[in-house]
């Protein structure tokens, strides 16, 4: 028994979904036409078929008497782009002239190769973007290596310019310590000065004293005679 007298008598049961493809040549630019093949399963001969664009219906063919599949033939009209995705349907003439519809098919999606000069300048603006990046990056590393340069120099400066004042408080120290040194000892050599003023002045004011004897005349000197024994 066919599926349609199952189907027919059945009457609630739900039609098998058709099966869709692209048929080849396919199509390399949106200028060219686009086959796409709508099959129902067997047993279902002579059926209508609905393609499908995004919900939109975009053709209606039906098949041969004696052929399960029909072939839709699509080209670009209008403004309207012929890609996109597409599903296709089938309808059969049921219990009491009544069309009953099967399920949607699976999704078919017609996409065209992006062509050269599209895909030379994204190539270009690619390129030109890697450029920019890695000559921002190197600015960045420049302008960072620089600054610590810089910040290196500056505490360079800093220990020199600290290095120089120490040595210059020693400096300054050691010119206190000189120029007090200095006056001590020209102090020291004009105390040593006055002092030896003072001795000769002392010692010229002063008359020296001559010694003088305690009797008015000198005593004459004790003689004593001997004589030898006869």
């Amino acid at each position: 028994m066919p599926w349609t007298v199952l189907l027919f008598a059945a009457g609630s049961l739900a039609i098998p979904a058709p099966t869709i493809l692209l048929v080849p040549p396919h199509p390399s630019s949106q200028d060219d036409p686009i086959h796409i093949a709508c099959m129902a399963p067997r047993g279902f001969l002579g059926a209508n078929f609905t393609l499908y664009r995004g919900g939109h219906v975009v053709q209606l063919l039906q098949a041969p008497a004696d052929q399960l599949e029909v072939t839709f033939n699509l080209s670009r009209g209008g403004n309207e782009a012929p890609g996109g995705t597409f599903h296709c349907q089938y309808g059969v003439m049921g219990e009491h002239s009544q069309t009953q519809l099967s399920d949607l098919s699976e999704p078919v999606q017609v996409t065209f190769p992006v062509p050269t000069w599209i895909l030379a300048l994204s190539l270009s603006l690619v390129g030109a973007l890697l450029f920019l990046a890695v000559l921002v990056a190197i600015v960045m590393v420049i302008r960072k290596v620089k600054a610590t340069n810089a910040q290196k120099k500056r505490e360079r400066e800093s220990c020199w310019a600290q290095v120089n004042f120490a040595n210059s408080d020693m400096s300054f120290d050691n010119s206190l310590f000189a120029i007090s040194m200095k006056i001590a000892s020209d102090e020291d050599v004009a105390t040593l000065d006055a002092h030896s003023s003072s001795t000769a002045a002392s010692s010229v004011s002063v008359p020296q004293k001559r010694p003088t004897s305690t009797s008015s005349s000198p005593e004459p000197p004790n003689f004593s005679t001997f004589r030898a024994p006869l």
